[in-house]
């Protein structure tokens, strides 16, 4: 994996700040920019992954870019179901014992071993779907295929042949998760230099683990010609 790489690309690129200030005004549109700034980094995830990551691409696709994103989104939904039941349990018995905790000290230690225990898992089961989500979310990204995603054979062979570098970008993502929350904390500038910037990175690094994977024979998906690049 080239960290350097992934967090200096967005700077080799001449028009960087213009391509830039258009992704913040979509990080400033409530639901519709997001979703189309979904579907930018896919594309850069792609151009990536086919090792052509600069320049950056061009904002020329808004409604490409949203389908995608949408696409992308339910993509994660999906993949994240088990996190979801799993956090519903665990606020339900939660709710269940706390109402049941108020009668006795007994009740409220059940109920704060079973919530800590619950969290945990919750936690562990997040971290899990984090750190597969380079593999199933660039599979889309290649094929444009929302299927692709889902091809669980397929994409459990590529996660065997990535664990070294799924556990890199796992931590990585971590720490521009905690940056971009810093970033918020600053409100508007920090959003700037954090959040959107943490998104670059990461879709970079992702397309990094789809190219290793096809410069090592690995990779089992068929690129769409059909995406606009740069």
């Amino acid at each position: 994996m080239d960290l350097g790489r992934a967090f200096s690309y967005v700077f080799q690129d001449a028009q960087w700040v213009k391509k830039g200030l258009i992704a913040l005004v979509m990080v400033i549109i409530p639901i519709v920019g997001w979703l189309i700034l979904f579907g930018y980094m896919l594309r850069i995830m792609r151009q990536t992954a086919l090792g052509d990551d600069v320049p950056l691409p061009e904002w020329d696709d808004f409604g490409g870019d949203f389908v995608r994103g949408i696409k992308g989104f339910a993509i994660q939904i999906i993949w994240s179901i088990p996190v979801l039941i799993l956090s519903l349990c665990v606020g339900v018995i939660s709710g269940v014992l706390g109402a049941v905790a108020e009668r006795g000290r007994e009740a409220e230690t059940i109920n704060l071993i079973l919530s800590l225990c619950g969290n945990c898992l919750t936690s562990i089961f997040s971290l899990a779907v984090m750190f597969v989500t380079p593999i199933y979310l660039t599979r889309f990204a290649m094929s444009d295929r929302f299927n692709a995603a889902f091809e669980l054979s397929q994409i459990i062979t590529e996660i065997r042949s990535s664990l070294s570098n799924l556990f890199i970008v796992l931590i990585v993502s971590l720490v521009l998760g905690f940056l971009a929350l810093l970033g918020i904390i600053m409100c508007f500038v920090g959003i700037l230099v954090t959040f959107l910037y943490a998104w670059f990175v990461q879709a970079h690094l992702y397309g990094q683990i789809r190219r290793r994977l096809s410069a090592d024979g690995e990779s089992i998906v068929t690129p769409s010609p059909l995406m606009p690049t740069a």
